[in-house]
């Protein structure tokens, strides 16, 4: 799968309101989001998973590229494209040896 950085969307239902994730994500999609990082701060592991199982069907049904925020267990779950870390998650390099070469993605943020 080809990645387009040009419009890439971090989900965060903090700010939808009353707005469903899943068709708020399909909007974005048609409105032309090229990448997808599917952030859950504040929900358990199951819901994490279940709800990107849906976000990946979506996605890669457009051929949208889908990462996942911080937590290496679900995108390897749900076999997602990638991962985006932060300074204070695992290492780059233990994510990556977890993840396998076949993930293109890794991401690390430095402030």
């Amino acid at each position: 799968m080809t990645v387009d950085y040009s419009i890439y969307l971090v989900t965060d239902r903090g700010i939808l309101g009353d707005k469903n994730l899943l068709e708020a994500t399909a909007e974005a999609i048609e409105g032309g989001v090229t990448l997808i990082q599917l952030r859950e701060k504040d929900v358990c592991s199951r819901d994490f998973y279940r709800l990107a199982l849906q976000v990946k069907d979506l996605c890669h049904s457009k051929g949208i590229p889908l990462l996942i925020n911080d937590r290496l267990d679900i995108a390897l779950a749900v076999d997602a494209d990638g991962l985006h870390i932060g300074q204070e998650d695992l290492p780059v390099q233990v994510a990556r040896k977890l993840l396998g070469p076949e993930k293109s993605w890794v991401y690390l943020y430095l402030l």
